[in-house]
């Protein structure tokens, strides 16, 4: 099966509308206007930070990617464009427009994600490293079971405090070492 969605460097474009997006209910937990400065840091555009488009060029979904050092760091950009990534994990964060979710598309977006983060970061970051990671509040028990279909499994449990608001958390890994991923950057 193809692959429905593609890859590209964010743009100011691109990042204008995510963060303008609003999710319902529970899900507006997720709203990206508290991701503004991150989306719209140009620094991190095509470096760590990408829009996702269907095949139809419309935008879907956002990519970010990071490495997490062994003492649970995030390792800074000079160190991962020097490939100073021994005992690091790759990590992602992603968003599906909100039009989108809870429509069936999730495994088949989450999939694309990890297979472009991994094929990404091989090449550009030479990173040799066995597993991808993310990160999920266990409230979106809808992301969760994406999540384990795809292959993640929950090594961590823990909370966040989040205005002043506890939320449960859970961090996932999946094994990437066997993928062969050919994915590349619109």
């Amino acid at each position: 099966m193809m692959n429905p969605f593609q890859f590209t460097a964010m743009t100011a474009n691109y990042a204008q509308c995510i963060v303008r997006w609003k999710y319902d209910g529970v899900y507006a937990f997720y709203d990206y206007d508290k991701e503004a400065n991150h989306i719209l840091d140009t620094k991190q555009w095509g470096n760590t930070l990408f829009a996702v488009l269907d095949k139809s060029n419309d935008l879907v979904g956002e990519l970010t990617l990071g490495f997490l050092d062994a003492s649970d760091e995030w390792v800074p950009m000079p160190d991962m464009d020097n490939c100073h990534l021994e005992g690091c994990i790759l990590w992602i964060g992603f968003g599906l427009r909100p039009d989108l979710t809870g429509r069936g598309h999730g495994l088949s977006f989450v999939n694309a994600c990890v297979e472009f983060a991994t094929s990404f970061s091989r090449k550009r970051y030479h990173y040799t490293g066995q597993y991808i990671g993310l990160g999920v509040y266990q409230f979106n028990q809808r992301a969760i079971k994406v999540y384990e279909r795809i292959g993640f499994a929950k090594y961590y449990e823990g909370c966040s405090l989040i205005n002043g608001k506890e939320y449960k958390t859970q961090r996932m890994k999946k094994n990437i070492d066997n993928m062969n991923c050919d994915s590349e950057i619109a």
